[in-house]
């Protein structure tokens, strides 16, 4: 309709099959005619001419940010007067007011989060702005635009996501609803989990939860919509279930796969509630009720300043007997005053490579003491090289057991076997060769200065042996000669005697000597 005075408009609106009606509107001031603006928004209303109303439905989120929009023409344009307002209790309050003269009104309290930007007022836009909305700001709102006889009124409808009780704790039942304020009448309610539909039975703006876990942590979002279709909402809120963040659990034991000698940690940690001094491991005999004794290396995280929840244990080296079922418990306190307890199952699961030689070929077979969850093993060769340094060279062997061809039995480095649960890699362990070959060297050279030592221990003592039986022969000739002293004394001279002679003939002997070689010389 075009009228005919200079700020008459002219309003084109269409319908459209589709659930979302688009709605235009084009305005243009007749004394200016090259000006013309086109704004079009989709939404659940109409633009009607003057001195009719229009009607938009918006769904924000609570603690997000809203727009309401407000689209109209002004032979004002920049220095329109604008005014929002909102129905609280059958009255009007002032939300945000714009003179023409610039000048800005807003109510104490909540003003600082409402605006207006002005530099759309140019192209007709007059929306309102809202920061962190909240539920009490669900409701009616009106825009009244001077210049422009149309009655523009938005429904802003907030959307929020809440859990019953607000502390939830491992094992405890929970109610998670989705609310509208104001409420819109019947809608149809769908939940989201971390992005993914949750397939329910029925529609509604409650979810219930029982016996909740750590798996249920997580973003949980519902998605409202109106049976006509058209114009929907979301809204989503982060759940922290308070228990053992890790693992997971509690429904299957968590395994830990080690190698025997090496070191490992199972790890044990609290999300935050954890009540000093309840936290505590042991080790479960799948036998006996009695308790069995941690290995001798088990220690557990003492829980500093920066991981306070963390309670792993580590063990330093694992062996074989180290194997089995652990348990790590502890008590939380919620908000409320309540205890609650949770505990986790951690498997230990020893993996070792056993040696055979059979005929002058080696075999090797990957050793676990629990294989149930192995679907799969992988053999790859170890080669050492400069600067400490390893390649991994896979061979053709899917089997737990693997033969080591004759031309590499002698050779450097080992063999690595990887395990896996379908395609996730579970653990590896590793047989050294050269680490073996130096071993049985140190064993030979071990049983060979064995028995270096044996034979050098004979020795003496054959030695010792032979100087006391000295002794004694000579101990048994004195206490003969003690019997007789005068015998003694002719024994002793007859002794000296003897010695005397013989040397009395030496000295003859060399002077014979000396003169037979002085006559040659004096007879030339």
């Amino acid at each position: 309709r075009v009228g005919k005075t200079p700020s008459a408009r002219l309003f084109m609106y269409t319908h459209s099959p589709l659930k979302n009606s688009t709605m235009c509107m084009l305005s243009a001031s007749l004394l200016k005619l090259k000006e013309i603006n086109l704004h079009c928004s989709q939404q659940a209303g109409w633009m009607l001419e003057d001195g009719q109303s229009a009607e938009t439905e918006v769904f924000v989120e609570s603690g997000s940010a809203a727009v309401l929009p407000c689209v109209a023409s002004s032979i004002y344009g920049h220095s329109s007067a604008v005014h929002w307002k909102k129905a609280v209790e059958n009255e009007l309050k002032t939300v945000w007011r714009r003179d023409r003269s610039g000048l800005e009104f807003r109510p104490v309290g909540r003003g600082l989060n409402v605006h207006c930007p002005q530099p759309n007022f140019g192209k007709g836009d007059y929306s309102l702005h809202i920061e962190n909305v909240r539920e009490e700001d669900g409701g009616m709102y009106y825009c009244v635009v001077q210049g422009n006889s149309v009655d523009i009124k938005v429904m802003l409808r907030v959307v929020k996501v809440s859990f019953t009780p607000a502390d939830v704790v491992e094992g405890s039942d929970l109610t998670m609803t989705c609310s509208i304020t104001p409420e819109p009448g019947r809608m149809i309610t769908k939940w989201a989990f971390n992005g993914s539909r949750v397939p329910l039975q029925t529609s509604t703006q409650v979810h219930k939860l029982k016996n909740v876990s750590q798996k249920e942590s997580g973003v949980w979002s519902c998605l409202v919509q109106k049976i006509t279709g058209g114009v929907q909402g979301k809204a989503s809120a982060s759940l922290q279930v308070k228990g053992i963040l890790v693992p997971k659990g509690p429904q299957s034991p968590a395994r830990v796969y080690a190698e025997v000698g090496s070191s490992i940690t199972m790890p044990c940690i609290f999300s935050d509630g954890l009540i000093s001094n309840t936290a505590s491991w042991k080790k479960v005999s799948n036998t006996s009720s009695l308790p069995v004794p941690l290995p001798p290396s088990f220690k557990v995280s003492s829980g500093s300043v920066v991981t306070q929840w963390d309670r792993s244990a580590h063990i330093e080296s694992v062996e074989e007997a180290d194997q089995g079922m652990y348990k790590c418990s502890g008590q939380l306190g919620s908000a409320d005053g309540r205890k609650a307890s949770v505990e986790r199952n951690i498997q230990l699961v020893t993996a070792q490579i056993l040696s055979s030689s059979r005929s002058g070929q080696m075999t090797l077979n990957c050793n676990l003491s629990d294989a149930s969850q192995v679907t799969q093993y992988e053999w790859l060769r170890l080669d050492y090289g400069e600067n400490a340094t390893y390649t991994l060279t896979p061979v053709k062997s899917t089997s737990k057991v693997f033969t080591i061809p004759k031309s590499e039995a002698n050779g450097l480095g080992g063999w690595v076997c990887r395990f896996y649960e379908q395609q996730r890699l579970l653990g590896n362990v590793t047989y050294h060769q050269q680490m073996m070959s130096g071993l049985n060297g140190q064993s030979e050279s071990g049983s060979s200065s064995k028995a270096i030592t044996v034979i050098g221990l004979s020795l003496l003592l054959i030695v010792v042996l032979l100087v006391l039986l000295q002794m004694y022969k000579n101990r048994r000739r004195r206490k003969m000669i003690m019997q007789y002293p005068a015998m003694e004394t002719i024994v002793h001279l007859a002794a000296n005697e003897r010695e005397s002679r013989e040397r009395s003939k030496a000295r003859e002997k060399e002077m014979k000597a000396s003169c037979s070689a002085d006559l040659p010389s004096m007879s030339v």
